[in-house]
Formats: structure tokens, C-alpha cells, sequence
């Protein structure tokens, strides 16, 4: 993946009628890079998405691909193509006539023909399918042929409109890597549009976080999972515990927060860009809260009773009751010799203890 910008999002704004569904972006996209659009139902990630497509005209602005303005470029003349959610696989063609469906107009012999979708077949590991019908392919088998359609005619960037979205959660996972793995081998720009999660922190370089019209932040995973700068962020991906209270103190790269409802929380985390008497909220992470049976005698932490549980495999979510505080607080912990039997039943006694790093501060919304 090059630093170099490839597509150029310019003060974007999409309105239908009163409704703003893109309002005022602006981002670039590198090339060869995997980069998701990230966010719920709503939010404007797949209209943006169309307008890269050419399906949609914006209001204001302009988009760029590779230096050249898209305003006057037709959908069909776009060096972009498109998969979709319902992967619009033709059911009386076989997986050859539809991976070599967009090829039909650049007058190729069929031995050239026949050789692109082969290869194509081999891209996608489905060597020898070519002869099947379209109704004899599971789910990810058609993903995949839909995503040899859209590739084989080498366009510079890939649009991916929640692409796996009709598959299983197993299944999901799996084309979850192989879509990533393709992805590098081909070298070409992604942009894939997604409300899971887990989908984007798996398979993205970096990753936009859209809300009402608007990307509120654009970096990595790690570091938006991480070191996030607003709430909306920090709470979509994944979950976080949220103390809200004021800076009581801050300097040297550490702030002391008065809560208003768990007494102070220290912070040698991110984001110490506040000053006294900011009102923020002391984030932290579940699976940064550990459970203690005994009461600690140094650190932070603080005394609850466990409400709930959740088993869930390879984890639990504990859900404990903090006297002062309204909402439990929700902690992770992997179940490594069945230590999730081991936290007790309701109104169990125990402790909750964090590292002062693990806290971040964010701007009350």
C-alpha cells in the first residue's frame, strides 16, 4: 500500500430533500489501500459509496480517482466496479458466463476470453466451476463469483456495499480473510461499506467512522479501538464503560477526574488535551476491568456486586452493580480454565481494578 493519495473526497455533501445524507466530507483514500466506511443504519456510508459508483450526483463537491475528476464520468465509464450485498449473480448463466458477463464488449476471441476467466477462476479458488450453474453455488461460492465478475475487468478501485452480509457468521469469518488476502494480491483500492464492527477491524487499513452524514474519525483499527477521540467512536466499536464527571487536576501526562458517581478515576491515557474543570467522560474498556475476589490494596479500583452474566464461549460478559452508579459495569474475561464458573452467582461480592493507563478521556456529547 502507497502513502500516495488516490481518491479524493472534497467537501461532499448529498441531499434528498431536508434530509443530509453526506454533509460536508472531506478525505483521501491512499492507493492500494483496504479502507471501510464504518457505521449504523443511516449514517451515509453507502450513499457515499454511490457517489464514488457515479449512481448518485452529489450536491456540493467533487471526488477524484487518480487525479481525475469524476463530476462529467458516467457510472459505466468510471475505472471503479461494484459488489453487491445481494451479489446479482444472472441465475440462467453458468459462473463463466457471468464472470466474463462485463467482457462481452471488448471484442475478445474466445480463446482470450476463456483464458481471462479461467484465470479469474484460479484467483477466487474455483478452478473447474466454470461449467456449473449460478442456482448450484452456496452463498460464499456466489460472493466469491461475483467478486471475479468485478475484478476481471481490472478496475482501479473495487466498491464493496456490505458484501457479506448474507452469510452465516462462520461462513462470514472466512470471507472475512479470503477477502482480505484477495485484496492484497490484487493490489487495487478497496472501499467497503460495513455496520459490523468486527468485519472492519478485521480487514481494514484504515477505517471512517460515519455518523449522521458526517466521518467523525479516520485512522486504523488499533488505534480508533484504542485511542478514540470522541464517544460515538469509542462506544461503536466495541463497547466502553463511560464515568462521566470534570478534570480535577491535569498536567505531566496524567488527569485526576471527579465523577459523579464513583468518586475520582486517575488517567495516564490519551487524549490529555483538557483542562481543569473540562467536564469529560473517564472511558474505559470491559476487557481492561478485571475481577478481583479479594480486596486490592494498591492501584484503582472499585467495590461492586455482580448482577449478571453472560457465557459466551471463549468469554463472559460480567455485568456488576456499583453502588452510586445507575448502569452496571460491564466487564470481558476470557474463559481460560473455566474462570468464567469461578465469578459467583448474583449479589457476589468483588472488586474491580484497571490500570490509570487503560482509562481515556473523552468530551462529554
Amino acid at each position: 500500500m502507497s502513502d500516495e493519495s488516490f481518491i479524493s473526497i472534497k467537501n461532499i455533501s448529498k441531499h434528498f430533500g431536508d434530509v443530509r445524507a453526506c454533509d460536508d466530507i472531506t478525505f483521501d483514500i491512499r492507493r492500494g489501500e483496504f479502507f471501510a466506511l464504518l457505521g449504523p443504519s443511516g449514517c451515509g456510508k453507502t450513499t457515499l459509496l454511490r457517489m464514488l459508483a457515479g449512481f448518485e450526483t452529489p450536491t456540493m463537491g467533487e471526488i477524484f480517482i487518480d487525479g481525475q475528476p469524476m463530476a462529467a464520468i458516467p457510472p459505466y465509464e468510471r475505472p471503479v466496479n461494484m459488489v453487491f450485498q445481494s451479489y446479482a449473480i444472472f441465475p440462467h448463466l453458468s459462473v463463466a458466463q457471468n464472470i466474463g458477463f462485463g467482457l462481452r464488449k471488448d471484442k475478445l476471441s474466445k480463446a482470450e476470453m476463456d483464458k481471462k476467466v479461467d484465470e479469474a477462476l484460479d484467483l477466487i479458488a474455483m478452478a473447474g466451476y466454470g461449467g456449473r450453474g449460478a442456482d448450484e453455488l452456496s452463498g460464499g461460492q456466489r460472493q466469491r463469483v461475483a467478486l471475479a465478475r468485478a475484478l476481471i475487468k481490472k478496475p482501479k478501485v473495487l466498491l464493496l456495499d456490505e458484501p457479506l452480509g448474507a452469510l452465516d457468521k462462520k461462513l462470514r469469518e472466512q470471507m472475512q480473510l479470503e477477502l482480505r488476502d484477495l485484496q492484497r494480491e490484487v493490489g487495487i483500492t478497496f472501499v467497503f461499506v460495513t455496520h459490523d464492527q468486527e468485519e472492519a477491524l478485521t480487514m481494514s487499513d484504515r477505517i471512517a467512522v460515519m455518523r449522521d452524514g458526517k466521518a467523525l474519525e479516520i485512522d486504523g483499527p488499533v488505534d480508533l479501538y484504542e485511542k478514540p477521540k470522541t464517544p460515538f467512536c469509542a462506544d461503536f466499536l466495541g463497547t466502553m464503560n463511560f464515568f462521566e464527571g470534570s478534570i480535577d487536576a491535569i498536567g505531566g501526562g496524567e488527569a485526576t477526574v471527579k465523577t459523579t458517581e464513583v468518586g475520582t478515576i486517575k488517567s495516564t491515557g490519551p487524549n490529555m488535551n483538557f483542562s481543569t474543570g473540562d467536564a469529560v467522560s473517564a472511558a474505559i474498556r470491559p476487557e481492561n476491568m478485571k475481577i478481583s475476589f479479594d480486596k486490592p490494596t494498591s492501584g484503582s479500583f472499585m467495590e461492586g456486586k455482580v448482577r449478571a452474566s453472560a457465557f459466551l464461549g471463549d468469554r463472559a460478559h460480567v455485568y456488576i452493580n456499583v453502588e452510586g452508579r445507575k448502569d452496571p459495569v460491564l466487564t470481558a474475561m476470557q474463559n481460560m480454565g473455566g474462570a468464567a464458573s469461578r465469578v459467583g452467582g448474583d449479589d457476589h461480592t468483588v472488586w474491580l481494578t484497571w490500570s490509570d493507563e487503560s482509562v481515556i478521556l473523552l468530551p462529554q456529547e
